[in-house]
Order: structure tokens, then C-alpha cells, then sequence
């Protein structure tokens, strides 16, 4: 069958991915099957909706026989969602096809999540925001060398933590911020969500040591919210990235703002799934709110 010119400019700016990386065959085989799926021509944008198709193709037909190989294949680590091996004799399978460790997450490949066309889809999405407090203060005039090492520390911190159950969406200067998506990441159920961030937002504190006999190297807050955001690759070509949008994510930053150094202050949504009470309920006025909101002050 001939290709059309609009297929063409399609997958070529489907091509055009942040970093420079070009799609495989196999994942342009892979774009127009997602395509077809969706019911779309080739010179349609997908829509929202078409994102359920990303998240599942998968579990359909031929993907599903690939998916089954993959995981017969030996061995971990390997993709949280599709199951490609990125490890031992696997990769040398998966990784020519482009099922290679993501840079958000090195449980999750890139073919799932930097690679899918831009778009996306509204979805249950836990937010975490972790900021060192007082960092421009303390390296104002300082060194620039060891205010980057102070920064590789603390990436390193996130990065034990949080890793694989969260996807590190950002790091932006002294600030990270994680997403946890249970149906996108596979290996825990929305209910588990609030519990497993809390978790996390603890390790983190205790990784840069909180709660040690030493003083820990960095002061850090953290802002928890857990809710319904528009997730998926924002932007235009070579500029779009995956990421989560929404009030969600705004709260979970306001919330951050307001902690303390080693305090978490989490929402009431997060709180609603946890077992028992946590912390200590205040009533914050956030910037962007019209009222009070009932939010909680947690400590390790």
C-alpha cells in the first residue's frame, strides 16, 4: 500500500521527540497501529480519548504475543507496563526495537511514555513536590561546583525513593516532582496511592537525614495531593514532554510551599485514603484558592 504525504508528515513529527531521538520501525509500525486502532486518518491528531488505546495496545492481538515473549525473556529489570526486558539477554531483543529505559523512569520505556504522540487523557494522579528550602540563600556567592553536587545528592535521594512505583516527571533546580499513576504504572491500585506516597515523602525526608543523629545536608518540604489530571506528552514536536496538568498538581505545589523544613503537608484527598488519622489538620489559604483548605501537617 502507498503511504500518503500526510502519513508521512505525521509519523515524521511523530519522529521529531525531545533529545533528537528518532522512532525505530518498529515503533513507526507501532504509530500506525495505534492509528488504526483509534480509527483515525493519518492526517488526524489523535484526541484525548485515543490515549486509552496508547495505554492498552499491549493487551491487543499481535502486541499481546510480543508483550508475551518479552516476558519470557529473561530477566528484570524490565518495563512496569509493557514488560520489555531491559536487562540481560532481553535487551538485545527489546532494546534494537526502542524498548529502552525511560529517562522519567527506569522502570517504563521510552516506547511508553516519551515516544507516544503528543496528547493525552484524564486520569487519577497522585502529585508529589519535594524543594530544598533556603538553597539560593546558601549558595548566593558560593560555589556553583558544590552547589551541583548538593544537587546530585539530592536527585540521587530522589531517585532511590521514589523509584519505580513514582514517575519523576521533573526535576527543576532545587525541586522535584513525582506522579504516581496507578493506571499507567501497574504494580499498585489506586487505593494504595495515598499510602504509598506518604511512604515515599517519609523516605525521602529520612534519605537527605531527617530523623538521624546528623543534621540533614539540605532543608526540604514536601506537598502530597491525589486527584484527577490531564496526563500525557503536553506541547508541540520537540518541545512536548511527559507530564500531568491541573488543579492537582497546582495544589500539590501550594501545599509544598507551606511545609516546613522536614515537614509534609498533605491534602485532604490524600488524607481521605489513609488509614487512621495523620498529622495535624489546619486550615490553609493557598494561592489560586477562594477558601480555606483543610489540609495536614505530618512529620516522620
Amino acid at each position: 500500500m502507498l503511504i500518503t504525504k500526510a502519513f508521512r508528515r505525521t509519523i515524521g513529527a511523530m519522529a521529531d521527540q525531545p533529545g533528537g531521538t528518532k522512532l525505530t520501525p518498529w515503533q513507526r509500525a507501532g504509530a500506525r497501529r495505534i492509528r488504526r486502532k483509534a480509527g483515525r486518518r493519518a492526517d488526524e491528531p489523535l484526541k484525548p480519548e485515543d490515549w486509552e488505546v496508547i495505554w492498552r495496545l499491549h493487551e491487543y492481538g499481535f502486541n499481546r504475543v510480543v508483550n508475551w515473549v518479552f516476558a519470557a525473556l529473561p530477566r528484570s529489570p524490565r518495563c512496569g507496563v509493557c514488560g520489555a526486558p531491559f536487562a540481560g539477554v532481553g535487551r538485545w531483543v527489546a532494546g534494537p526495537l526502542g524498548y529502552r529505559p525511560s529517562r522519567k523512569n527506569p522502570t517504563v520505556c521510552a516506547t511508553c511514555v516519551e515516544l507516544a504522540p503528543p496528547g493525552g487523557m484524564k486520569m487519577p494522579a497522585g502529585i508529589l513536590f519535594a524543594d530544598l528550602r533556603g538553597f539560593t540563600a546558601r549558595f548566593d556567592g558560593g560555589d556553583p561546583q558544590e552547589a551541583s553536587a548538593v544537587l546530585r545528592r539530592f536527585y540521587g535521594c530522589a531517585e532511590d525513593v521514589l523509584f519505580p512505583k513514582a514517575v519523576i516527571d521533573k526535576l527543576i533546580g532545587d525541586e522535584v516532582m513525582a506522579l504516581y499513576l496507578p493506571e499507567f504504572k501497574r504494580d499498585f491500585s489506586r487505593e494504595d496511592v495515598p499510602t504509598v506516597m506518604l511512604e515515599h515523602a517519609r523516605g525521602l525526608l529520612r534519605a537527605v537525614g531527617y530523623g538521624s543523629q546528623e543534621e540533614p545536608f539540605v532543608e526540604m518540604g514536601i506537598g502530597l495531593d491525589f486527584g484527577e489530571a490531564f496526563v500525557g506528552n503536553i506541547g508541540q514536536r520537540a518541545l512536548y514532554d511527559f507530564t500531568a496538568v491541573g488543579d492537582v498538581v497546582n495544589t500539590a505545589a501550594r501545599l509544598q510551599a507551606q511545609a516546613a523544613g522536614g515537614e509534609i503537608v498533605l491534602s485532604e484527598r490524600v488524607a481521605d485514603g489513609l488509614s487512621g488519622l495523620v498529622g495535624t489538620p489546619v486550615q490553609l489559604q493557598l494561592k489560586g484558592k477562594s477558601e480555606p483548605q483543610t489540609a495536614y501537617r505530618v512529620g516522620l
